[in-house]
């Protein structure tokens, strides 16, 4: 499976996973499984996670 591009907000931190909302759901996504991110790395705008751990916490 391929990455997925996921637009979010940024609710909380941790210096190893980010709580995120998508508009619907909320979940935290380990650092390690993001790829890539579009704006600052503690606050990205959107990010891009495969698409089987998006399926999993419910963001798709």
């Amino acid at each position: 499976m391929s990455d997925i591009e996921i637009a979010i907000e940024v609710r909380a931190r941790t210096d190893k996973a980010l709580k995120v909302f998508d508009g619907k759901t909320e979940c935290w996504i380990p650092r390690s499984q993001i790829s890539d991110y579009v704006g600052d790395e503690d606050s990205p705008e959107t990010i891009f996670i495969s698409e089987w751990l998006a399926g999993e916490k419910g963001l798709i």
